[in-house]
Formats: C-alpha cells, structure tokens, sequence
C-alpha cells in the first residue's frame, strides 16, 4: 500500500490489466497502478450531470484475511459480509459517476495503518468503513454510525438518515462518536458504518440475502451523494 507509480492509461476497452496490487477499470479504457493492496474502479466521464462524477470514495471493508472479526451464531463470518456489501455500495456509487477505491477486494489482511493511508494516497473526498456489530447476547439489534473528528458528524448523519429513510426494519441505534484507528488516523473525512448485529440471528439471516444489500448500498450511495454535493 506504500508505493505508488505513474498512472498510464490504455485505450482498450472491456479488457481489465491487473498488477495484482491494484486494480484500475474504467469505461472504455483500462490502466493499472501499484499502490494499495486493493482495487479502484471509475466510471467513464461521459454523462456530465452525475452528482458524484470527479469525487473518489474510498471503501474499508472490515476484517479480512487471518482477522474474521465477528462470528454469527450460524456461522457467518464478519469479513465475508463487509466485503459482500462494500461491492454492492461500489457499483451504486460508480452508477453515481464516482472512483472508488477498495482497501480490499478479496479475502486478505490488510492492517489498520494501511487502511487509513488508502484515503490519503488517493486524496479521498470520503473514506466509509463498513462493519457489522455483536453483543454477547442475541438480542440486541440495529444500526449505528460513527464520526470521530467534529467536521464528519453531517456526513454520519446524512448516511445514517438515508439508512433509515429506506426503511431498515431494525432499531436505529443513532450517529455516535467513536474512538475507532481508521476514522480517528485518517486525514480525509471518514465514517464507520455498524449496519447490524451479526450476534442477532435474524440479522445475521437478513445481511446475506441479495434485498438487504442492494438496499443497504442504496442507501448509503444516497447518503454520500447528499453529503458530497
């Protein structure tokens, strides 16, 4: 994630090069770019009018590799479904006219520092990290969202607002302050999304299906758009 070379674009289309350190589609041309131990994907600049054309988001989906994170009562690995819906909220935002960086597009490790070093590398408009909560018991439910410096609180909240506007079916647990490395570390704004509690059974049930993720990426797209205009 450390190293960064000259960007050379081809003029190739459909065609994805890889480095296998880092990923570069766009439409209509293809470049590849070591840097971080990811994937960045743009949308061609043609439509003009997109609200979020010109704007980099870097996506960190949670855990990864040796690190599972949390663990379902059926099973479900945390790191499984971070990455899962982190794809779903990258094709909405590049529908939008965004670049999207991810800190990880497959199941690896990827340490705290080099998470946050993806947004500043990138020179990031947004760094969203994504999360699934658990409790020792199996009842507790819901969403929450965290800032950590002051001026991200309204990005939080346009995120968090859009979540429940689409009607999540779980309790909303409200925008927070978190003391958490990746939004505290990070020179570019930065939240951390919680979209549910992997220690509740229905919840856990729920975050896989394909309903949830396509409505839970609708909604934080929605909510970037609204905070980046």
């Amino acid at each position: 994630m450390k190293t960064t070379t000259k960007y050379t674009a081809i003029a190739i289309v459909g065609v994805v090069l890889s480095t296998g350190l880092y990923q570069i589609q766009t439409e209509g041309a293809t470049s590849a770019k070591s840097s971080v131990s990811g994937s960045k994907t743009t949308r061609g600049n043609k439509e003009t009018n997109l609200p979020l054309r010109g704007k980099t988001i870097v996506l960190d989906p949670g855990h990864g590799g040796k690190d599972v994170g949390s663990i379902g009562g059926k099973g479900t690995y945390e790191k499984d479904v971070t990455l899962r819906t982190a794809r779903h909220v990258r094709q909405k935002l590049i529908q939008e006219g965004a670049t999207v960086v991810m800190t990880r597009d497959a199941d690896k490790t990827v340490s705290l520092n080099d998470r946050t070093v993806a947004a500043q590398t990138e020179n990031a408009d947004l760094f969203i990290s994504i999360h699934f909560d658990a409790y020792q018991t199996s009842d507790v439910h819901g969403m929450t969202t965290y800032y950590y410096k002051p001026q991200d609180q309204h990005i939080a909240e346009e995120i968090h607002d859009q979540l429940f506007k689409a009607e999540m079916n779980t309790k909303d647990r409200g925008v927070r302050f978190g003391d958490y490395h990746v939004i505290r570390e990070n020179a570019k704004p930065a939240v951390l999304l919680e979209l549910g509690y992997i220690s509740n059974k229905d919840e856990e049930t729920r975050m896989m299906t394909p309903s949830f993720q396509d409505q839970v990426s609708a909604a934080i797209a929605s909510g970037v758009v609204n905070s980046l205009r």
